[in-house]
């Protein structure tokens, strides 16, 4: 008998896969007579009612308001993050970026990025693999971006 067991590891993965697939099929769909300000502070007042609906059933009490208490500057900055980063996307996908292009090209930019964030200040180890990746990433965009 075959045992398969789906650690927190993969599902945590393919939440962030559904989740950006998503994002970046609905958020080129939307319509340019919103203003981008305003649509961004609509998706987040959802976000907001739905994980204000979704807590009580995942989280105790006591557990919300111990979180609630360690709140700061780090949810500040990535709440600023997210505003640029909304924004950028929303302005790409209106000013004619496909998304089939403009994730993969910002992607690999990030992705640099990371890489760099990771080896320098977190300590993550690289090896002659990782580095050839990159190396074929930024071969895949430039490929990409001939026509």
């Amino acid at each position: 008998m075959v045992s398969c067991k789906i650690s927190i590891h993969d599902i945590s993965a393919a939440i962030a896969i559904i989740g950006t697939v998503g994002y970046h099929s609905l958020v080129k769909k939307i319509p340019s007579t919103v203003d981008p300000m305003v649509s961004i502070i609509g998706i987040y007042l959802g976000v907001l009612l739905l994980g204000l609906f979704l807590m009580p059933f995942i989280y105790s009490e006591a557990r919300i308001m111990d979180s609630v208490r360690q709140l700061g500057w780090i949810q500040a900055g990535i709440a600023v993050c997210i505003l640029v980063m909304e924004l950028g996307f929303i302005l790409m996908y209106r000013s004619g970026w496909d998304v089939s292009v403009g994730n993969v090209v910002t992607g690999v930019f990030i992705n640099l990025a990371l890489l760099t964030i990771g080896s320098l200040i977190f300590h993550e180890k690289l090896n002659g693999l990782n580095i050839f990746g990159v190396f074929i990433c930024i071969l895949g965009v430039t490929m990409i971006e001939f026509r």
